[in-house]
Protein backbone atom coordinates (compact mmCIF):
# COMPACT_ATOMS: atom_id res chain seq x y z
CA UNK A 1 0.00 0.00 0.00
CA UNK A 2 2.84 2.59 0.90
CA UNK A 3 4.69 1.42 -2.75
CA UNK A 4 0.94 2.57 -4.30
CA UNK A 5 0.78 5.68 -2.40
CA UNK A 6 4.46 6.48 -3.26
CA UNK A 7 4.09 5.77 -6.60
CA UNK A 8 1.46 7.94 -7.21
CA UNK A 9 2.21 10.71 -5.34
CA UNK A 10 5.57 10.70 -7.59
CA UNK A 11 3.36 10.44 -10.52
CA UNK A 12 1.63 13.59 -9.68
CA UNK A 13 4.78 15.14 -8.82
CA UNK A 14 6.24 15.00 -12.13
CA UNK A 15 2.46 15.65 -13.91
CA UNK A 16 2.84 18.92 -11.63
CA UNK A 17 6.01 20.25 -13.13
CA UNK A 18 5.66 19.10 -16.84
CA UNK A 19 2.26 21.09 -16.39
CA UNK A 20 4.95 24.05 -15.06
CA UNK A 21 7.20 23.54 -18.01
CA UNK A 22 4.24 23.31 -20.77
CA UNK A 23 2.39 26.33 -19.31
CA UNK A 24 6.12 28.25 -19.01
CA UNK A 25 7.13 27.94 -22.32
CA UNK A 26 3.76 29.64 -23.95
CA UNK A 27 5.00 31.67 -26.13
CA UNK A 28 5.66 35.01 -23.98
CA UNK A 29 5.72 38.75 -24.93
CA UNK A 30 5.20 41.66 -22.25
CA UNK A 31 2.27 43.58 -22.67
CA UNK A 32 -0.10 46.42 -21.03
CA UNK A 33 -2.62 43.44 -20.73
CA UNK A 34 -0.83 41.15 -18.84
CA UNK A 35 0.20 43.84 -16.33
CA UNK A 36 -3.47 44.40 -16.20
CA UNK A 37 -4.26 40.86 -15.38
CA UNK A 38 -1.36 40.35 -12.88
CA UNK A 39 -2.53 43.33 -11.33
CA UNK A 40 -6.47 42.52 -11.10
CA UNK A 41 -5.66 38.98 -9.38
CA UNK A 42 -3.33 40.85 -6.59
CA UNK A 43 -4.62 41.87 -3.04
CA UNK A 44 -4.66 45.26 -3.23
CA UNK A 45 -6.96 45.19 -6.55
CA UNK A 46 -9.53 43.20 -4.11
CA UNK A 47 -9.25 45.12 -0.98
CA UNK A 48 -9.68 48.55 -2.69
CA UNK A 49 -12.67 47.08 -4.26
CA UNK A 50 -13.75 47.04 -0.72
CA UNK A 51 -13.94 50.51 -0.43
CA UNK A 52 -15.07 51.36 -4.22
CA UNK A 53 -18.55 48.89 -3.51
CA UNK A 54 -18.94 50.43 -0.42
CA UNK A 55 -18.56 54.10 -1.47
CA UNK A 56 -20.72 53.19 -4.61
CA UNK A 57 -23.63 51.94 -2.51
CA UNK A 58 -23.60 55.09 -0.11
CA UNK A 59 -23.39 57.23 -3.59
CA UNK A 60 -26.01 55.40 -5.34
CA UNK A 61 -27.97 54.32 -2.25
CA UNK A 62 -27.64 50.66 -3.40
CA UNK A 63 -27.82 48.06 -0.70
CA UNK A 64 -26.44 45.72 -3.65
CA UNK A 65 -23.38 46.97 -3.49
CA UNK A 66 -22.80 48.09 -0.07
CA UNK A 67 -23.99 43.88 0.66
CA UNK A 68 -21.03 42.85 -1.56
CA UNK A 69 -18.39 45.76 0.29
CA UNK A 70 -19.03 43.87 4.10
CA UNK A 71 -19.34 40.03 1.98
CA UNK A 72 -15.97 40.99 0.33
CA UNK A 73 -14.50 42.10 3.29
CA UNK A 74 -15.17 38.99 5.39
CA UNK A 75 -14.25 36.88 2.80
CA UNK A 76 -10.71 38.65 2.61
CA UNK A 77 -9.86 38.71 6.37
CA UNK A 78 -10.41 35.39 6.26
CA UNK A 79 -8.84 33.95 3.52
CA UNK A 80 -5.86 36.18 4.82
CA UNK A 81 -5.85 34.16 8.07
CA UNK A 82 -5.67 31.42 6.75
CA UNK A 83 -3.12 32.32 3.55
CA UNK A 84 -0.29 33.67 5.79
CA UNK A 85 -0.12 30.63 7.83
CA UNK A 86 0.66 28.31 4.57
CA UNK A 87 2.72 30.42 3.26
CA UNK A 88 4.99 30.73 6.67
CA UNK A 89 4.79 26.77 7.24
CA UNK A 90 4.98 25.36 3.54
CA UNK A 91 8.03 27.78 2.40
CA UNK A 92 8.10 26.43 -0.97
CA UNK A 93 10.50 27.75 -3.22
CA UNK A 94 8.74 29.45 -6.56
CA UNK A 95 9.89 27.99 -9.44
CA UNK A 96 11.93 30.64 -11.37
CA UNK A 97 14.55 30.07 -7.59
CA UNK A 98 14.42 26.49 -7.77
CA UNK A 99 17.70 25.34 -9.70
CA UNK A 100 17.53 21.33 -9.23
CA UNK A 101 13.70 21.83 -10.12
CA UNK A 102 14.96 23.57 -13.76
CA UNK A 103 18.12 20.97 -14.78
CA UNK A 104 15.66 18.30 -14.26
CA UNK A 105 12.96 19.86 -16.46
CA UNK A 106 15.40 21.03 -18.50
CA UNK A 107 14.48 25.09 -19.39
CA UNK A 108 15.71 27.90 -17.58
CA UNK A 109 12.94 29.41 -15.63
CA UNK A 110 12.51 33.68 -15.06
CA UNK A 111 10.62 36.06 -12.73
CA UNK A 112 8.03 37.24 -15.05
CA UNK A 113 6.37 39.16 -12.37
CA UNK A 114 9.18 40.59 -9.93
CA UNK A 115 6.34 43.27 -8.95
CA UNK A 116 4.21 40.93 -6.67
CA UNK A 117 6.40 37.41 -6.45
CA UNK A 118 9.91 38.87 -5.32
CA UNK A 119 10.09 36.56 -2.05
CA UNK A 120 11.58 32.97 -3.77
CA UNK A 121 10.47 30.40 -0.90
CA UNK A 122 6.46 31.88 -1.13
CA UNK A 123 5.52 29.81 -3.92
CA UNK A 124 2.36 27.41 -1.55
CA UNK A 125 -0.30 28.52 -2.26
CA UNK A 126 -1.11 30.96 -5.05
CA UNK A 127 -2.51 34.55 -3.19
CA UNK A 128 -3.37 35.61 -6.42
CA UNK A 129 -5.91 32.52 -7.27
CA UNK A 130 -6.91 32.68 -3.50
CA UNK A 131 -7.90 36.38 -3.79
CA UNK A 132 -9.19 36.20 -7.02
CA UNK A 133 -11.53 33.20 -7.12
CA UNK A 134 -12.97 34.25 -3.36
CA UNK A 135 -13.82 37.70 -4.44
CA UNK A 136 -15.25 36.42 -7.57
CA UNK A 137 -17.37 33.73 -6.17
CA UNK A 138 -18.63 36.16 -3.38
CA UNK A 139 -19.67 38.62 -6.31
CA UNK A 140 -21.27 36.68 -8.49
CA UNK A 141 -23.34 34.98 -5.44
CA UNK A 142 -24.68 38.28 -5.44
CA UNK A 143 -25.52 39.24 -9.03
CA UNK A 144 -25.90 36.15 -10.58
CA UNK A 145 -25.26 34.78 -14.21
CA UNK A 146 -24.16 38.30 -15.36
CA UNK A 147 -21.27 38.29 -12.77
CA UNK A 148 -20.46 34.88 -14.07
CA UNK A 149 -19.98 35.29 -17.43
CA UNK A 150 -17.82 38.92 -16.98
CA UNK A 151 -15.65 37.72 -13.96
CA UNK A 152 -15.79 33.92 -14.07
CA UNK A 153 -12.67 33.96 -16.83
CA UNK A 154 -10.38 35.68 -14.33
CA UNK A 155 -10.24 32.72 -11.98
CA UNK A 156 -9.03 30.40 -14.82
CA UNK A 157 -6.75 33.21 -16.32
CA UNK A 158 -5.13 33.07 -13.05
CA UNK A 159 -4.34 29.49 -12.73
CA UNK A 160 -2.92 29.58 -16.15
CA UNK A 161 -1.22 32.73 -15.25
CA UNK A 162 1.46 31.79 -12.18
CA UNK A 163 2.87 29.21 -13.58
CA UNK A 164 3.43 30.83 -17.21
CA UNK A 165 5.24 34.08 -15.20
CA UNK A 166 7.39 31.33 -13.56
CA UNK A 167 6.23 32.16 -9.67
CA UNK A 168 3.94 28.82 -9.19
CA UNK A 169 3.45 25.40 -9.91
CA UNK A 170 0.31 24.76 -10.62
CA UNK A 171 -0.25 22.52 -7.85
CA UNK A 172 -0.16 26.08 -5.98
CA UNK A 173 -2.98 27.47 -8.22
CA UNK A 174 -5.01 24.61 -7.35
CA UNK A 175 -4.26 24.57 -3.38
CA UNK A 176 -5.38 28.59 -3.96
CA UNK A 177 -8.43 27.73 -5.92
CA UNK A 178 -9.34 25.29 -2.88
CA UNK A 179 -8.82 27.82 -0.34
CA UNK A 180 -10.55 30.93 -2.53
CA UNK A 181 -13.85 28.36 -2.87
CA UNK A 182 -13.81 26.77 0.74
CA UNK A 183 -13.58 30.52 2.30
CA UNK A 184 -16.34 32.20 -1.30
CA UNK A 185 -18.62 29.07 -0.07
CA UNK A 186 -18.35 30.13 3.78
CA UNK A 187 -18.93 33.74 2.61
CA UNK A 188 -22.46 32.88 1.38
CA UNK A 189 -23.57 30.59 3.92
CA UNK A 190 -23.08 33.09 6.27
CA UNK A 191 -24.16 36.25 3.71
CA UNK A 192 -27.80 36.75 5.31
CA UNK A 193 -26.32 37.16 9.20
CA UNK A 194 -23.78 39.58 7.54
CA UNK A 195 -26.38 41.18 5.78
CA UNK A 196 -28.25 42.07 8.30
CA UNK A 197 -25.38 43.00 10.66
CA UNK A 198 -24.56 45.76 7.40
CA UNK A 199 -28.58 47.06 7.81
CA UNK A 200 -28.43 47.30 11.56
CA UNK A 201 -24.90 49.49 11.30
CA UNK A 202 -26.68 51.50 8.83
CA UNK A 203 -29.77 52.21 10.72
CA UNK A 204 -27.86 54.06 13.41
CA UNK A 205 -25.72 57.10 12.81
CA UNK A 206 -23.02 57.06 15.21
CA UNK A 207 -22.08 52.85 14.10
CA UNK A 208 -21.96 54.24 10.43
CA UNK A 209 -18.83 56.25 11.71
CA UNK A 210 -17.51 52.85 13.06
CA UNK A 211 -18.59 50.71 9.55
CA UNK A 212 -16.11 53.36 7.63
CA UNK A 213 -13.82 53.23 10.13
CA UNK A 214 -13.61 49.22 9.89
CA UNK A 215 -13.41 49.81 6.43
CA UNK A 216 -10.00 52.16 6.99
CA UNK A 217 -8.51 49.70 8.93
CA UNK A 218 -9.24 46.88 6.89
CA UNK A 219 -7.14 48.74 3.72
CA UNK A 220 -4.14 49.81 6.51
CA UNK A 221 -3.75 46.43 7.73
CA UNK A 222 -4.42 44.93 4.76
CA UNK A 223 -1.78 46.77 2.48
CA UNK A 224 0.63 46.34 5.80
CA UNK A 225 0.09 42.42 5.67
CA UNK A 226 0.19 42.64 1.27
CA UNK A 227 3.52 44.64 1.98
CA UNK A 228 4.93 41.44 3.97
CA UNK A 229 4.88 39.45 1.16
CA UNK A 230 5.77 40.98 -1.61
Amino acid sequence: MKKIFRSAGSALVRLDQNLLKWAYRRSYRKSNLLDILVLTGDAPFWMLSVFFFAAAGEFYNSLALENISILLMFALIISNLLYTPLKRHFKRLRPYADENLQKLLGIQINNRDPGSASKAIESFPSGHVVWTSVSVIVICSQFGWPAVLLLGWLIVAMIFLRPYLGVHYPSDTLAGLALGSAVGVLTIHLSPALINLLKYVKGHNLLIFVYWACIGLFLFFGFKSWKHRI
